[in-house]
């Protein structure tokens, strides 16, 4: 953890050499991670003419200089380390004559601190006018003037992001917040991303989401979700479609919280699995998202008039994708998404009784890596199913099962779906066969006979692709 000295130690490293020292100012969230006993994430620096002290420093250290935005309309100049890239300082142009006036257009208290850097790389007291210190002590997020967040928007979930992490929101904040909400509509998708996703990292972001949602913000961000709100669903459910989807978050983050209670001894690989955020991050959301297919594919089952969503999964992968889009999302992290919400079923329809091993192969080779997410997704929607016509034995049965085909995985599957294939592509062309899509569903199929036994050899495998390939 950086605390001050470590703080003084990488300024002396940086600023050693420049011929005069300008009026130098860390501040922001790097004041205020210090202060709470924090590893600050970013060296924030303003002073006046930045650009020109960047690129000194930049030459100086035979640094690369990176121009980034991270807030509208104001450049930041980030000097990186060639050798080390975790290595850097963010300097940013004083906004104004003063440090005071530069505090004062910061968006909450918490952040309008400053420590201004003396010749020996040493710190006066906290420049502190708007009572910052006072708030990171008592945990309050509140504004330092009344058009923080028609100056930029995104602060109105800059704000909520606090709040997930165990702050609160001060009333006249909370209101000059909640009339300005609207104007969210003129950021850019993906730093309204980005605030979410930091926000899905915290351990109770179901609190935050359900109260962005109370606030009108989360519809205003996602229309998508305003048909589930109200959409009654069948006997096995005792919400709405939006009220079940906001229990599976919480479930999903109860599980994410205590991986040992449900995984054992493989909770260590579990964790290993999601990483280190992003993965968990988009596994909640995917969460809030799986029955977004609902409202459009609700019907009643002849005879029965039983309430029925059939190909919801179906559906919902395709609003997932569109939404993915339009938030531009990595193609990554949109694969991941889209695969998750069209395959929150199969754990329901592979752990019957009576499916074949080989099925149940069939889907983990499929899946990878990522049906250890499926399968904490699947659970927490049974785990959140708690209507008339569901017991909870049978929740219980459900959940283990979940957590045994985990550990039945790093245990045992995963090498099985690791192993090389015994015959190749070209195998194939040799035997005759025309390079194509139909090539690779022939090797899967060799594939999953290997996976039950019923191939061990090459021979064998080309055998059996021979009948495979037969007219």
């Amino acid at each position: 953890m950086m605390n001050c000295r470590d703080l003084k130690q990488r300024l002396h490293a940086w600023l050693t050499g420049l011929d005069e020292l300008p009026g130098l100012y860390v501040v922001g969230g790097t004041v205020r991670d210090l202060l709470s006993d924090k590893a600050p994430a970013d060296i924030d620096i303003v002073c006046h003419g930045a650009k020109v002290v960047a690129g000194r420093l930049a030459a100086l250290h035979h640094a690369a200089l990176v121009v980034m935005q991270k807030k509208p309309h104001q450049p930041c100049y980030r000097v990186v380390d060639r050798q080390d890239s975790a290595d850097y300082l963010d300097i940013a142009e004083l906004r104004g004559p003063t440090i005071e006036e530069d505090l004062r257009q910061r968006d909450f208290t918490i952040n309008a601190m400053a420590m201004k850097i003396d010749r020996n790389f040493s710190f006066s007291m906290v420049i502190d006018p708007f009572g910052g210190e006072r708030d990171l002590k008592q945990k309050s997020i509140r504004m330092t003037n009344s058009g923080v967040f028609t100056d930029d928007p995104l602060r109105v979930l800059r704000a909520f992001r606090f709040a997930a992490e165990g702050f609160e929101i001060e009333a006249a904040t909370m209101q000059a917040l909640a009339s300005s909400s609207a104007l969210l509509a003129q950021v850019s998708v993906e730093r309204i991303m980005a605030e979410l996703f930091l926000i899905f990292r915290t351990a109770q972001s179901c609190r935050i989401i359900t109260a962005l949602d109370g606030h009108g913000i989360l519809g205003q961000l996602f229309p998508e979700i305003l048909p589930m709100k109200g959409c009654l669903q069948n006997g096995y459910h005792h919400k709405d479609v939006w009220g079940h989807s906001l229990l599976v978050l919480e479930q999903v983050e109860h599980i994410l919280n205590h991986l040992e209670d449900y995984f054992c001894e493989t909770s260590a690989a579990v964790c290993q699995n999601l990483g280190t955020g992003e993965r968990s991050s988009l596994l909640k959301c995917a969460a809030l998202f799986h029955d977004i297919g609902k409202p459009s594919t609700k019907g009643l089952k002849q005879g029965t008039g039983r309430i029925s969503f059939t190909n919801h999964d179906q559906a919902g992968a395709e609003l997932m994708t569109l939404i993915a889009e339009r938030m531009k999302l990595s193609n990554q992290a949109q694969t991941f998404l889209v695969r998750l919400v069209k395959e929150h079923l199969q754990p329901l329809f592979l752990s019957v009784e009576g499916v074949t091993v080989a099925a149940r192969m069939r889907w983990f080779r499929k899946m990878g890596d990522e049906v250890i997410p499926a399968l904490i997704l699947s659970m927490a929607d049974v785990m959140s199913s708690r209507g008339p016509e569901s017991g909870e034995e049978y929740r219980q049965n459900f959940v283990s099962w979940c957590a045994q085909m985990a550990r039945d995985y790093f245990a045992s599957i995963r090498k099985i779906l690791e192993r090389p294939r015994l015959i190749t592509g070209h195998d194939l062309i040799e035997l005759g066969m025309e390079p194509g899509p139909g090539m690779g569903e022939v090797l899967d199929q060799v594939s999953e006979a290997q996976d039950n036994g019923a191939v061990t050899s090459r021979d064998e495998a080309l055998a059996y692709a021979r009948e495979l390939l037969m007219p």
